[in-house]
């Protein structure tokens, strides 16, 4: 395009353009710059026309809320002839304030010196609004929320995310890998691979979790928590991942509420053992295992004697003292992989995995033996009558707890505080 065509067309696109402009001349004297142009955006962004600005100072734009620290910074540049990039509160001429984005930049002339300023502006109120709205809610959130970059280095995490995960300072944790930091290992202290991380899968797969994904986070004291989490990567506008956004939330109360629900659909609520349900299933279990692999296994089903004259005599609070030490005896001679049950009232059951009837009746001798020499202060002395079988192949779980029940009669009417087993 030609220099004289140029210089025609300049203006017009100027006045056109979406962006606000103003040009004022290079007098910094006070009471400053006079204006001498603004385009059509400008007037659109303030209100003002050229005939109210025309030789006024872009003073009249200034009010309370305008931050003179920043405008001794402006004034500081433009005296330099510096570029000048910064933001501040100017005002409309109906009095609304608007937060606006300033890029002043002198113009010379051909020796050198300063005639102009050009200022290019943006109203960012509406972005700034909405950048304080997304603060806030990050900040007040209940959840955890924190970036990490492509390489997993943390970029910023919010209030309840520090919190959550043992810090007090931003410091401690931007710019440190999230995963050697916070996610290394699993629960039981195993390590924790980085390419099995869900949110490392979610950034470089460049696809959110479908879901919630349940996994643990470490704190710097070396307690750890379980969370919920929910990973996204974040896009440029090329389609490249360059990091992402995790949520978490601490599920601690709601794993330790499952616990007590499962305790309480499980176990028996007095003893803490198991309940019939439960154990049941696992004589299932057994059984199956058993016909598949054809291993051994054994149950004992014991009574405490004369139990109900315990009730009547001292009462069921008492009673209830003695079910309850008498759980803790028990257990404390089974083995890791044996279950005992309260299997209603004063009777109880144990399941002996690989155990064949001649080390179950060894261990039912032992119980037997431990159970009487214990002293129980308020009522003296408890014994307890024990019947013991192996399982037999393809014996129904029925037939079993029958057998091993009519044992365990076969003690009682022989005299109790003793043990009955099936003949070797």
């Amino acid at each position: 395009m030609p220099l004289d065509q140029a210089a025609a067309f300049l203006p017009r696109a100027i006045d056109q353009a979406s962006n606000p402009v103003l040009v004022t001349d290079a007098d910094l004297t006070y009471p400053g710059p006079k204006i001498l142009y603004i385009n059509q955006a400008f007037t659109q962004m303030t209100g003002y026309t050229w005939a109210d600005l025309q030789g006024k100072s872009p003073r009249i734009l200034q009010g309370e809320l305008t931050n003179q620290k920043e405008l001794k910074r402006l004034r500081q540049c433009l005296e330099e002839g510096k570029e000048f990039k910064g933001a501040n509160v100017n005002y409309r001429k109906d009095g609304l304030p608007y937060l606006v984005e300033w890029n002043i930049a002198a113009v010379r002339d051909a020796t050198g010196q300063v005639t102009h300023y050009i200022s290019m502006q943006r109203n960012v109120s509406k972005r700034r609004e909405e950048e304080h709205f997304s603060r806030t809610l990050l900040n007040n959130i209940g959840e955890g929320v924190f970036g990490v970059d492509s390489e997993g280095r943390f970029t910023f995490i919010n209030p309840a995310g520090l919190r959550m995960l043992g810090y007090s300072k931003n410091e401690d944790l931007i710019g440190q890998n999230s995963h050697q930091l916070t996610h290394h290992s699993y629960p039981d202290g195993s390590p924790y691979p980085e390419k099995d991380c869900p949110i490392y899968q979610a950034i470089n797969a460049g696809k959110p979790l479908k879901d919630w994904d349940e996994d643990w986070f470490w704190r710097p004291d070396g307690s750890g928590f379980p969370v919920e989490i929910y990973a996204t990567p974040l896009w440029q506008e090329l389609g490249l991942v360059f990091g992402g956004v995790v949520t978490f939330r601490d599920i601690s109360e709601r794993k330790h509420l499952e616990y007590e629900l499962q305790q309480m659909a499980f176990h028996d609520q007095l003893t803490h053992l198991y309940n019939r349900r439960a154990f049941y299933d696992l004589l299932e279990k057994e059984v199956a295992r058993s016909q598949r692999y054809q291993t051994q296994f054994s149950l004992l089903m014991f009574d405490l004697d004369h139990f109900k004259q315990i009730n009547d005599t001292y009462g069921h609070d008492l009673g209830d003292q003695v079910l309850v030490r008498i759980a803790e005896l028990t257990s404390q001679r089974m083995r890791e992989n044996d279950a005992i049950c309260r299997w209603g009232g004063e009777e109880f059951m144990a399941l002996l995995p690989e155990t064949n009837l001649s080390c179950a009746q060894a261990l039912a001798e032992q119980l037997r033996k431990t159970i009487a020499d214990e002293v129980f202060p308020e009522v003296g002395k408890v014994t307890a009558s024990i019947g013991v079988v192996e399982y037999q192949t393809n014996e129904s779980l029925d037939e079993l707890t029958c057998r091993v029940d009519a044992l365990l009669y076969q003690a009682k009417t022989a005299g109790r505080n003793r043990v009955c087993a099936d003949a070797i």
